[in-house]
C-alpha cells in the first residue's frame, strides 16, 4: 500500500476499496447462514377450502335452450345487461358447466355489459391500504372481459385500496382492454366525465356516470389535481319530532346538484345515459340487520338523477337486493346485490380466521368460528337484461343467481335452483310494491312490467 503524502483522490479512493473488501466478507458469510422457512398456515379448515353440506343436487335443465329462447332479438335491438358488486380474483371464464357458462354467455351476447368493478387491477401488492385484499394482476383484465363485461363503474369504496397509483394502474389497464368505466379518474374533473360507449352498426350513444355515496366523508376528494372517485357524501340535520331532537342524515344537496350538472352534460353529447350508484347508507356490521329497504332520504337521488335526464339508474353497494321502481317511466334498480364475490379467499389473505372474525359476518350461536359465512341474502343477485330499439326501452327481464358460499368455487355466480328462483323473483317483488311495480314470473326468470 502506497505511504506518504495521498492526494484527496486517492483518499477516497481508498476507503472505497476497503468498503467493498467489507462488504464482500458480509455477503459471503450471509451465503452460508440457513435461510429461514416460510411461514404456512393450515387453512383446511377453512369453509372456502372445504364443503361443509352437501352440494345442492344438480337440475336436470338444458341451460343452453333456455338462454337461446331468451336471447331472440329483432332487427334494431339494443341489449344491454346489468349486475352487482364483482369482487374478482380467480378465473371463472373456464368453468364448464352449463349453469355457469350459459350464464356468461347471456352478458357475452349483449351488446352492452356493465358491471360494478369493486377490485382493483394492478401489480403493485405493496401499495395495500385497507385489510381486504381486493386485487388482481393487470393481466386478469383480460378475464373481466371473457365473461362479457365492457363497461364498468369504479365510484366505489374500494377503488383507492391500493392509492392513487394502484387507480392509476387500473385505469390504464381497463383503457387498454377497451373496457369503458366512470367514476374515477387521473382527476376530480375526469372522474365526473362520462364512460362512452358504441354500439355495432347503431348510431345511437350511449354513456355512463358513476357516483358513491357512503356513510362518512372518508373517500372525497382531497386533492381535485389527483386520482379521485366521483362521490355523493352524507349531510346531517337537527328535527325536532314529539318533543325530541333526532339527527336525520342524506345525501350532501351541492353533490346531488354536481351529479345533476354532470347529467345534463352527458345527456347533450349522448343518446341513453345509465347512472349508477355505489350506495352505503349505513355500515354493512350485522348489527344493521340485512338492509333490503333504501331509507326514504336515500331514494332521492336515484329519482333527481332521472329528473335530470337519466334513463336508467344502477344501484349497488347494500350486497342485497332492493326494490324496482319505474319512475317516470324509466327504471330505477335500488340494488342488485352481489355477482361475483370472491372477497374471502385464504390463498390471498392466509389468516382466515380473521375473516371469520369480521363484524359483516353473521354469528349464530354454537357454530364454529370455520363454519360461519354470510347471510343467503348476500350470496345472491340478479342479473338484469334489458332490451333498447330505437332508443326506446321495450324490454326488462332479470335472472336470479346464486353464488357458491363454500368450497373451491366460493364467489361464483351460477343460475339459481328452481326453489331458490322462486323465493328470490318473490322477494323482490315484495320489494317492489311499495313502488306499484308489477314482476311477472316467468319460471327461471321474471319480467319487469312498465
Amino acid at each position: 500500500m502506497k505511504t506518504g503524502n495521498w492526494s484527496w483522490l486517492e483518499r477516497i479512493a481508498a476507503v472505497w476499496v476497503a468498503a467493498a473488501g467489507v462488504v464482500g466478507l458480509s455477503a459471503a458469510a450471509l451465503a452460508q447462514a440457513p435461510t429461514p422457512a416460510p411461514m404456512t398456515w393450515d387453512q383446511s379448515r377453512s369453509v372456502y377450502n372445504r364443503r361443509v353440506h352437501p352440494r345442492e343436487p344438480a337440475e336436470n335443465v338444458n341451460w343452453e335452450a333456455r338462454v337461446t329462447a331468451l336471447l331472440k332479438e329483432e332487427p334494431g335491438d339494443v341489449v344491454i345487461t346489468a349486475v352487482g358488486d364483482m369482487i374478482f380474483n380467480k378465473q371463472i371464464s373456464n368453468l364448464a358447466e352449463p349453469y355457469h357458462q350459459q350464464l356468461f354467455r347471456i352478458m357475452q351476447e349483449a351488446d352492452i355489459a356493465y358491471g360494478n368493478l369493486e377490485f382493483s387491477l394492478n401489480d403493485r401488492p405493496e401499495l395495500q391500504r385497507p385489510f381486504y385484499n381486493f386485487r388482481a394482476p393487470r393481466e386478469f383484465r383480460w378475464e373481466v372481459a371473457a365473461i362479457g363485461i365492457n363497461l364498468v363503474s369504479l365510484a366505489n369504496n374500494h377503488a383507492l385500496d391500493f392509492g392513487p397509483e394502484g387507480l392509476k394502474e387500473c385505469l390504464r389497464a381497463l383503457d387498454l382492454t377497451q373496457i369503458t368505466h366512470a367514476g374515477a379518474g387521473a382527476t376530480l374533473a375526469e372522474a365526473h366525465e362520462p364512460g362512452t360507449i358504441s354500439v355495432q352498426s347503431q348510431k345511437t350513444k350511449f354513456a355512463l356516470l358513476s357516483y358513491m355515496r357512503y356513510w362518512t366523508q372518508k373517500y372525497r376528494c382531497k386533492d381535485p389535481d389527483g386520482p379521485c372517485l366521483a362521490t355523493i357524501n352524507p349531510a346531517e340535520i337537527l328535527i325536532a319530532r314529539e318533543g325530541k331532537v333526532e339527527e336525520v342524515e342524506g345525501p350532501l344537496a351541492s353533490d346531488v346538484e354536481a351529479m345533476e350538472d354532470d347529467i345534463v352534460l352527458a345527456n347533450r353529447h349522448n343518446d341513453v345515459l345509465i347512472v349508477s350508484l355505489h350506495n352505503h347508507d349505513v355500515s354493512h356490521h350485522r348489527v344493521y340487520g340485512i338492509q333490503e329497504n333504501i331509507p326514504p332520504t336515500e331514494e332521492i337521488m336515484y329519482r333527481r338523477a332521472i329528473d335530470a335526464g337519466a334513463d336508467m339508474v344502477i344501484g349497488s353497494g347494500p350486497h342485497v337486493l332492493r326494490g324496482i321502481e319505474i319512475y317516470k317511466g324509466k327504471p330505477i334498480f335500488y340494488s342488485l346485490a352481489d355477482f361475483i364475490y370472491q372477497y374471502r379467499t385464504p390463498d390471498k389473505i392466509p389468516v382466515d380466521l380473521i375473516h371469520q372474525r369480521d363484524t359483516e359476518i353473521a354469528r349464530p350461536t354454537n357454530v364454529s368460528v370455520w363454519d360461519r359465512r354470510d347471510t343467503p341474502q348476500t350470496m345472491e343477485g340478479i342479473l338484469v337484461r334489458m332490451t333498447l330499439n330505437a332508443e326506446k326501452l321495450k324490454r326488462i327481464e332479470f335472472i336470479p343467481i346464486s353464488i357458491d358460499d363454500e368450497g373451491p368455487l366460493y364467489g361464483v355466480p351460477r343460475f339459481a335452483s328452481a326453489a331458490r328462483c322462486k323465493e328470490m323473483i318473490g322477494r323482490v317483488e315484495r320489494l317492489s310494491k311499495p313502488y306499484g311495480t308489477t314482476i311477472v314470473n316467468k319460471g327461471w326468470y321474471a319480467e319487469v312490467k312498465f
